[in-house]
């Protein structure tokens, strides 16, 4: 008996947590397909890891990036380089990034593109629901200099 409860319990469960990874995916989906016609194009899925990721540079909320924040970054494997990056964004060399700066040279440099294309898996430039499974790791999102 006990062990039919705790089966059943178990059931119950995972069928609670399929379905809290099958709405964050839906919702997931949705934040990035801004024009809502059920595909994330390039443009939007770039647009969405941008905002994402300055959003968790800029810790405190400021609308910056500072050189305190940009110090406990894990995105540059070479420490030493880290400070070179962060004045190669600050174009106006005021110790703050703003998020058009920061927009701006991950354009250039960043791999958001080859990001894409990995979750592409149909190749149609473009991708479904089915595609979106995660948002990349911060990791993917890698600063090139």
């Amino acid at each position: 008996m006990k062990s039919t409860i705790l089966i059943l319990f178990l059931v119950c469960f995972l069928v609670v947590l399929l379905v809290n990874y099958t709405s964050a995916l839906h919702n997931l989906f949705n934040e990035i397909d801004v024009n809502r016609d059920g595909k994330v194009s390039l443009d939007e899925f770039t647009h969405d890891m941008e905002k994402n990721a300055f959003d968790n540079l800029d810790k405190n909320k400021d609308g910056f990036i500072t050189p305190i924040e940009w110090s406990g970054v894990d995105l540059i494997e070479e420490k030493e380089k880290a400070q070179e990056v962060f004045q190669a964004i600050d174009k106006k060399a005021n110790k703050r990034i703003t998020y058009p700066d920061f927009t701006n040279y991950a354009d250039k440099y960043s791999n958001i593109e080859e990001a894409f294309m990995i979750l592409d898996k149909n190749k149609d430039g473009s991708l479904s629901p089915d595609e979106v499974t995660l948002r990349p790791l911060f990791r993917l999102f890698t600063i090139r200099y």
